[in-house]
């Protein structure tokens, strides 16, 4: 009887202990931490870092509401490793012996939206300002300022609408991409231009010394963006570079001038006069009294009536009087 006792006993024993044993393990909780997660709101909740679990449903409802910490910005990456969960338990009044992690060692949060970069607002900003404010082939509009993105809820169903904005100075447009959802506008960002010209500049290829006859070969062309309306291009060739310039630098217009015709009569120098008349020309010899070069008026005496007239001198270094032309 004595040892039918003593097993009773050890049985009632067992019984209560080991059901208390039983209940202290099902009022646990199991933690599965996600390697990843996206979240809304302004705070992030154990239960959206994980699968919480445990026979203890008002403990579990509890636990999942632990806060953890602020919803990262747009953008912005969070990491939350076992250790600040087991924190934020235990500051709620949850031992750690009565916790279970599993899962993930690290998680990493983010917000969950849906982020619409600068490139797709800029494409829809030039698209708009083309069709707006159409311009002349020689100019563009250049992109002054990057905007920032625009962000919305990841489950939004959002429209996008290009419109012109407030009035600029200085040439500038603006142009605003605003963000619908529905009927509401939920976010705009702004996208400046201004209108620029392309022109045409000469480099110089190599030093070039003043007086140098400008050509292909020590000069070349590139060109450039500017904020207004260039002038009308010329052909710099064949003119003549009136100062040093260096190579590489810009030789604006101011540095080069027409190169002068070359003399071809001499002033004291003997000169033929040729008087063209029907079926036949007449060839005098005069002395010129001024240097002239191709297409010049000058002076000429002629050698046998000693009279001195008006005449013009020709490619081929003679000269003709101009009466004789006016008849």
């Amino acid at each position: 009887m004595r040892y039918k006792s003593i097993i009773l006993v050890a049985m009632a024993m067992l019984l209560l202990f080991g059901g208390q044993v039983s209940a202290e393990k099902t009022s646990g909780l199991n933690v599965h931490l996600l390697r990843s997660v996206k979240v809304a709101g302004k705070d992030i909740r154990l239960g959206q870092l994980g699968i919480v679990r445990g026979s203890d449903a008002k403990l579990v409802a509890r636990a999942s509401n632990i806060a953890m910490g602020r919803t990262p910005w747009s953008k912005e990456s969070m990491v939350i490793n076992r250790r600040t969960v087991m924190s934020r338990l235990a500051s709620s009044g949850v031992l750690a012996k009565d916790v279970r992690l599993t899962g993930a060692e690290k998680i990493t949060v983010t917000r969950s939206e849906k982020v619409i970069d600068a490139e797709k607002l800029i494409t829809l900003a030039e698209s708009f300002i083309n069709k707006a404010r159409p311009i002349s082939k020689q100019a563009k509009w250049r992109l002054l300022r990057r905007p920032d993105d625009l962000t919305s809820p990841e489950t939004a169903d959002v429209k996008l609408q290009a419109r012109m904005g407030p009035a600029l100075s200085g040439g500038c447009v603006c142009v605003e991409v605003a963000m619908f959802r529905g009927r509401r506008e939920i976010g705009v960002a702004k996208v400046l231009f201004k209108q620029v010209y392309s022109m045409r500049q000469l480099i110089a290829a190599r030093n070039i010394p003043a007086g140098t006859v400008l050509s292909e070969k020590n000069t070349r062309i590139e060109v450039v963006t500017v904020s207004r309306k260039p002038d009308e291009w010329k052909s710099p060739y064949g003119m003549i570079c009136s100062q040093a310039v260096q190579a590489g630098r810009v030789i604006r217009p101011t540095l080069w001038k027409t190169q002068k015709p070359t003399i071809m009569v001499h002033r004291n120098k003997p000169v033929r006069m040729k008087i063209q008349m029907t079926g036949f020309m007449i060839v005098a010899t005069g002395q010129a009294l001024q240097d002239g070069r191709v297409g010049d008026l000058i002076k000429v005496r002629n050698v046998d009536s000693k009279r001195i007239i008006m005449a013009m001198v020709g490619a081929d270094g003679t000269v003709t009087p101009v009466n004789n032309n006016k008849r």
